[in-house]
Order: structure tokens, then sequence, then C-alpha cells
């Protein structure tokens, strides 16, 4: 899977189209996790993808050496995100004012909100599922039924600290679990538009 990064070595214009494909997918299924806990917007994630590779294609084949290549990739993707930010923060502020003069069609806009709602609820709940039967269960008392650790707690006969741990690892876990299913999905409806 990792053998892709000593593609960026040479210049990926030179690859061919399908190997250039597969460089971008696998570039794309590395990085996506860390920038979606960064901006945790999907189309977002994926403009900063296509700009970090933008970047690290162009860069790669200027290093002198490939140790650590993964770690640099990640630090100019990291880079790429906070410099997108501050650029997409100035460009928001822009756009919002012109908003302000132009109706939206919000009948669109609000179908495609519920759709993409619907596919989240649907692969979360896929995730929760996947989870190890007590951190489902705490998880659902505390956010399906909304009860306080301290209810939770005593239900389960622990202690808050032990059951705030817990919930820390649960939630961790079932954050991973969707992230790949999102990514999964994401990858799917890109593979079907092509």
């Amino acid at each position: 899977m990792e053998e892709w990064f000593h593609l960026l070595r040479n210049p990926i214009h030179n690859c061919d189209v399908v190997t250039q494909e597969r460089v971008y997918r696998s570039f794309s299924r590395y990085v996506y996790k860390d920038i979606y806990l960064i901006v945790y917007d999907r189309q977002l994630t994926q403009d900063i993808i296509q700009e970090a590779f933008f970047k690290i294609s162009t860069l790669a084949p200027r290093l002198r050496s490939a140790q650590n290549i993964l770690g640099w990739i990640r630090q100019v993707t990291r880079h790429t995100t906070v410099d997108f930010l501050r650029k997409w923060k100035l460009d928001r502020q822009v756009v919002s004012n012109i908003y302000d003069y132009i109706k939206v069609g919000t009948s669109e806009i609000s179908l495609v909100e519920e759709v993409e709602t619907k596919i989240r609820n649907e692969l979360l709940y896929q995730a929760l599922s996947e989870l190890k039967l007590d951190y489902r269960t705490m998880l659902h008392m505390c956010y399906l039924e909304g009860q306080s650790y301290r209810e939770i707690s005593k239900v389960l006969n622990l202690s808050e600290t032990a059951l705030n741990q817990r919930m820390a690892r649960a939630r961790k876990k079932l954050l991973k679990h969707f992230l790949s299913k999102w990514a999964d999905c994401d990858e799917r409806k890109s593979e079907r538009s092509s």
C-alpha cells in the first residue's frame, strides 16, 4: 500500500494515467483523516487533499533523501491545511457578503443536506454496531438516551473516572470506524462519477 510514496520521488506527470490515479487515491487515503479531523468538512477535505497533492508532487522530486518521507508528507499536508483555512476564512467573508444579495435555491440545498445527513447517520449507526457491547451501551445511554455520566456510572457500576476513560476510548473507536466508512463511501461516489 505505501509503495506509492516512492513514486512521488519521480515527476508525477511522467507516470501513466492509471499510476497517477492510484498514487492520488493512496495519497488521499493516507492524509484524509488528518485533514478531516482539522476541518470536519468532506468537500473542504477533498479540496485540501488536491492542493496538498499538487504541492507534494511538485516538491518531492527535489528531495535529497527519502528518509522519513511519510512524516514530511504529513507535515506538508498539515501546513497546506492551515494555509487553506486561513485563505478560506477570508474568502468566506467575501462570499457571505455576496450571498446577502443573491437568493440561493434553498430547496436544492436542503435536499442535498437531507440526503447527506441520512447517509452520515446510516454510516454512524453501522460504525456504532461494530463497537464492543460495553462501548455501544455507554454511547447509547449517553447520546441517545441523554443520561448523565453519574447516571450511567451507577447503572454500569463504574466510577465516574473509569466511565470517563472508557467513554473517551469508545468515542475514539467510533470516530475511527465512522471515518473509514465515510472515506469508503466518498471513494465509491468518486468511482461512480468517473
